[in-house]
């Protein structure tokens, strides 16, 4: 997973203007509601920057929980992160509990590790119905996809003016990057072949039908980024992009979110792995 440089820097860590999240941006975490949203300050959600508690744990799993505010109409998330026994997987399962009834955006914000300079990196969504570029310039001076465009291969993005880039293979010479692939298998790859292993991401498609991914690669100036961050969020949701404000671009066949029922608790599972190339070469992943 990808980590934040500056974590546990003294001028970033002390620094409270900049979220919790963001001081320590790195691994993956749930987002509930996904994005900014009205009925929540946080951009991602409480839960994303408040401390969460100890429930169970043991030499293999942790379980998590973190109650929201009284006038939330989520009231409680909980997470069980477990190893697999023999295996180089992590499962993992997130429970939401709605206070009232809601349609909220909801996701997930896996970060992996861009390749090294000058190393390959491949990634696989399998395949997809649709993909969807943002709605406007993501990162002004520093985005190069044109805006709030359509396409139907990841190696074939349309760039800002003429042209387009192959996005299965990133970072392909881009900065800072966001878009979402809808009605996806619920299955992502990540392969780093110089580097003899691949990650694979798993999740129910039924619940996160899109995808969304995030590439950071030194393209954010502002502090504490200080083009210093590199990472690839692979980030299955429910929702259009990170903003309700965006809604209204949003394609009328892309649900805006998850319907909550009060006093409902909706459980998901998903899970992260690992597994090497080349085995024998490498001890360290499983097959």
């Amino acid at each position: 997973m990808a980590e934040a440089p500056w974590i546990g820097e003294p001028e970033v860590a002390g620094n409270e203007s900049f979220p919790a999240h963001l001081r320590q941006l790195g691994g993956e975490w749930p987002c509930v509601p996904f994005g900014t949203t009205e009925i929540d300050p946080h951009h991602h959600g409480f839960g994303t920057d408040n401390e969460w508690h100890v429930i169970e744990r043991s030499a293999e799993a942790i379980t998590l929980a973190i109650d929201y505010p009284k006038s939330h109409p989520i009231r409680r998330l909980e997470r069980r992160i477990e190893g697999v026994r023999g295996d180089a997987t992590v499962s993992l399962e997130l429970t939401a509990e709605a206070r009232t009834d809601c349609i909220l955006p909801v996701g997930l914000h896996p970060i992996f590790k861009l390749a090294g300079e000058g190393r390959r990196m491949q990634l696989d969504p399998g395949a997809f119905a649709r993909g969807y570029t943002f709605p406007k310039v993501f990162e002004p001076g520093a985005s190069r996809l044109k805006p709030a465009a359509e396409f139907a291969r990841l190696d074939a993005v349309p760039l800002t003016g003429e042209g387009a880039i192959d996005l299965s293979s990133p970072p392909a010479g881009l900065g800072e990057e966001i878009l979402l692939l809808a009605g996806v298998p619920g299955c992502t790859c990540l392969t780093y072949p110089d580097n003899g292993y691949r990650v694979e991401l798993s999740w129910n498609a039924g619940d996160f039908p899109s995808l969304v991914i995030w590439l950071s690669n030194h393209g954010r100036s502002a502090s504490p980024w200080s083009n210093r961050f590199r990472g690839i969020g692979i980030e299955p949701v429910r929702a259009f992009f990170d903003d309700t404000a965006l809604a209204p671009h949003r394609p009328s066949s892309l649900s805006p979110g998850r319907a909550f029922s009060a006093g409902e608790r909706w459980t998901t599972k998903y899970r992260i792995s690992a597994s090497s190339l080349n085995a024998s070469k490498h001890e360290g992943f499983a097959k």
